[in-house]
């Protein structure tokens, strides 16, 4: 741009007149003059078309064409060039080349997409996602909008420790008078699971018992339910016969051990028995009841409801988690679209500040080249009307005033009225000027 610059200064400070014409004076005209004075010897003065003869077209416009037509062809030069600068900075230039950058981020998106996608199994997480949202909506929408209870799994998880702890307290010293420690331990655990497992499913079956045997469930899925119920429910009586079993023979053990019977299978000692025996069963139903209660509080009406909504918070945090990395991807090459895009727009802003330094350039130079062929014109047509006066003057004088001129042969008076000068058009066509 810098060279372009200085050429166009070079042409704004050439003055191609003044050289052409800085030989051209009136000395030199009536050299001229008399020679064609001594031509005019034969009768004829020979012009061109226009009437002008050879020597002064050769002085007065050949000279200047000489040096204009230089100067208008390094002009013609300079403004391909610049032509060329400016086409840079054309609006469907940035158009394209923006369409390039925008289609390179979309390949390039799409790749890193691909790449994301199967190196994090994205499709899998956003179909489990999608499963398992449905899933829980559904169900939210049976239960008429209202949310699951809340899983207090630490708290539900003491309670059962607690009934644990009943039952050992319960239960212990039971099994540890009649059995070695190690066996009394084993058994007071086992009888407190098994109390605490069929609590737990008794009272979500309390719960859950309308959803469970609804109408639209089929006969396989009721049965199935039964069976699993049947089996912890025959766990709690095997267990409550095992304790009751044990405290009875231990009972009634204590009781002939200290003579508190008259015989074996006495009624009176029957009663006795079973008055302590009653308040022992009655303590491990209560452990029972509130684990059932305890249960009950933390199920749902609608079976695994609450699993469900565990099971969509999970496969929503996996897949947001994956989506933010995927949209971390996108976002990083839209990062680096945007600064390959301000480096475009840094460049084309440079190229309009270019673009309007050649448009002041230009109006410079179409100033200055209206005001040399201003003065073209003006220094032709004052050297062709000086020779013209000057050699109709010393023709009379010589008294040749019968020669002819041109290819019309037209008398002196004739040719002394005829216009011989030339305009802007004849010199912008002899120097195919063309106009900026």
């Amino acid at each position: 741009m810098e060279e372009l610059k200085m050429s166009f200064d070079k042409l704004l400070n050439e003055s191609p007149i003044d050289e052409a014409n800085r030989h051209q004076d009136e000395h030199h005209l009536s050299q001229l003059v008399m020679e064609e004075v001594a031509d005019s010897k034969t009768g004829v003065i020979l012009t061109d078309k226009n009437y002008r003869t050879n020597r002064i077209r050769e002085a007065a416009i050949n000279g200047i064409k000489e040096r204009l037509g230089r100067w208008a062809e390094f002009r013609n030069d300079i403004l391909i060039k610049a032509g060329a600068k400016k086409n840079e900075a054309k609006n469907s230039e940035m158009d394209v080349k923006l369409k390039k950058l925008q289609e390179d981020r979309e390949e390039q998106k799409s790749q890193a997409r691909d790449k994301y996608m199967r190196r994090n199994d994205y499709a899998d997480l956003k179909s489990d996602h999608e499963l398992t949202k449905h899933r829980y909506e559904t169900m939210r929408a049976e239960m008429g909008g209202k949310p699951p209870v809340k899983s207090k799994i630490f708290i539900y998880l003491i309670s059962i420790l607690a009934i644990g702890f009943i039952e050992w307290f319960i239960n212990y010293s039971t099994f540890n008078m009649k059995y070695p420690s190690g066996i009394a331990f084993g058994a007071t655990v086992l009888i407190a699971l098994s109390i605490a497992l069929a609590s737990h499913f008794h009272g979500a079956l309390l719960k859950q018992r309308v959803a469970l045997f609804a109408k639209h469930r089929k006969k396989e899925d009721k049965r199935q339910i039964i069976i699993k119920q049947s089996f912890f429910s025959l766990l709690l009586i095997i267990s409550l016969a095992i304790v009751t079993y044990n405290r009875y023979d231990l009972l009634m053990e204590q009781m002939v051990n200290t003579g508190g019977v008259m015989l074996p299978g006495d009624e009176v000692a029957e009663v006795s028995v079973w008055s302590e025996l009653w308040p022992f069963v009655m303590m491990n139903v209560l452990v029972w009841v509130v684990g059932v209660a305890i249960s009950y509080f933390t199920h749902d009406e609608q079976p695994d409801y609450q699993e469900s909504l565990v099971h969509y918070n999970k496969a929503k945090h996996k897949f947001h988690k994956a989506d933010a990395g995927l949209k971390e991807e996108e976002n990083r090459i839209d990062e680096e679209f945007e600064a390959k895009l301000r480096a475009l727009k840094n460049s084309q802003a440079s190229h309009v500040h270019s673009s309007k330094e050649l448009d002041s350039y230009f109006e410079r130079l179409n100033a200055k080249e209206q005001r040399l062929v201003s003065q073209a014109v003006t220094a032709i047509n004052g050297m062709l009307e000086q020779h013209q006066m000057m050699l109709v003057t010393m023709l009379r004088q010589s008294g040749n005033e019968s020669v002819k001129f041109g290819p019309d042969l037209i008398s002196l008076d004739q040719y002394q009225n005829k216009n011989i000068t030339v305009d802007a058009a004849y010199v912008r066509e002899i120097l195919a000027m063309e106009t900026i």
